[in-house]
């Protein structure tokens, strides 16, 4: 009951109060407008940025402000890149949101988080040449301009990466398709509680020629020198589909066959070592358009073909090694002795293990007896 007097008191000095609610008013007023003007604004500033990029042309159809979320999206993103004297697609994304990771405010770090639906890249190789350093510190700044707060997760879905060889005969164009990527710890340094390498990137996508490709890679990237760890799988790519590949880098083509390949890089001090292995199994060079085909180019499958049968492995028949590579992040050094042996081991002796040196290999399954 003591209260009442205290509401009515408060309640009449709202109501004779009518410059107090007209302020009130303004205010909402203004802040919608900020709100309504806000993403035309961000829009302008974005394509403004981007015309700014030597040698591209991108713009930003709309730009979403989510406020409660700390966050923004770019809507249907597109940038072209200049090739000669004309522009060609570079990279395109129906949305990338940029926004606060809410829980890294609770250990004290003010991060985001990227996220990008269906985008696409299209990395070509023409006449000019290019400096990939260049190219990503160019990036880089952009990146930093549109969303200056250090980005701790990327996830990328519906993904597609394509390489483009204008400059080859026939042009090759190749691409992974339905790619997932997700990379955590981009901005965690190295601790007792994440270990040495707090980094971890997993994608998963599909090749041409229906391959699987899987990839895992854990790492420091704040370290000094490159440290990290790589595991690539690539099973089942139907060869038929990278005839335009084959002839074009190594001058033959196929009519049958499958592709399997499995990486492992080891980096740490400035220094990598790993292998690679690849598989080709029940492969055919014959080709319909073998009678068009010059006689030093038949005679040149001819070897191939012949080389291929010589070390397939008769069991399970593949042609399969082991290529061991090392050196530094100038220099390069493959083992080629080591290859040409584990070449002739797989086709003369015991087949190569297939899939990754750390995996366990299957456990062999006993013969059946003829007799039963």
């Amino acid at each position: 009951m003591t209260l009442l007097p205290h509401v009515h008191r408060l309640r009449s000095w709202f109501l004779l109060r009518p410059r107090f609610w007209a302020w009130v008013g303004v205010f909402v007023l203004i802040l919608l407008a900020l709100r309504i003007a806000l993403p035309f604004a961000i829009r302008r500033a974005v394509n403004n940025r981007l015309a700014q990029v030597e040698g591209y042309s991108g713009k930003v159809e709309d730009i979403d402000l989510q406020l409660i979320r700390g966050a923004y999206r770019l809507k249907g993103v597109s940038i072209l890149k200049r090739e000669d004297a004309r522009l060609e697609p570079f990279f395109s994304a129906e949305v990338v949101d940029f926004s606060l990771a809410w829980g890294e405010l609770f250990h004290r770090r003010f991060v985001s988080d990227i996220f990008l639906v269906a985008p696409r890249m299209r990395i070509t190789k023409s006449g000019a040449p290019v400096d990939p350093k260049e190219e990503g510190r160019r990036w880089n700044e952009v990146i930093k301009d549109l969303f200056p707060i250090e980005i701790t997760q990327l996830e990328i879905s519906r993904g597609e990466l394509s390489f483009v060889d204008s400059t080859s005969t026939p042009p090759v164009d190749v691409a992974i398709y339905d790619l997932h990527v997700v990379t955590t710890g981009l901005r965690n340094t190295a601790s007792e509680e994440d270990g040495p390498d707090p980094a971890v990137l997993s994608a998963e996508g599909v090749t041409i020629g229906g391959g699987r490709l899987t990839l895992f890679v854990q790492g420091d990237p704040l370290a000094d020198q490159p440290r990290f760890k790589l595991k690539l799988d690539l099973q089942d790519v139907d060869l038929v589909a990278l005839n335009d590949f084959l002839e074009a880098y190594a001058n033959v083509d196929v009519s049958a066959g499958t592709f399997q390949l499995y990486v492992e890089v080891n980096a740490a001090d400035g220094a990598f070592e790993g292998y690679l292995k690849p598989f080709v199994e029940n492969v055919e060079f014959k080709n319909l358009s073998d009678e068009n085909k010059s006689p030093l180019r038949r005679m040149w499958e001819s070897i191939v073909s012949g080389i291929s049968s010589v070390v397939k492995n008769d069991r399970s028949e593949q042609v399969a090694t082991r290529v061991p590579f090392s050196g530094n992040f100038e220099e390069t050094k493959v083992g080629v002795w080591p290859t040409i042996v584990n070449l002739m081991r797989n086709g003369f002796g015991r087949a190569l293990f297939e899939g990754r040196d750390d995996e366990p290999p299957p456990t062999q399954q006993p013969a059946p007896d003829p007799a039963r």
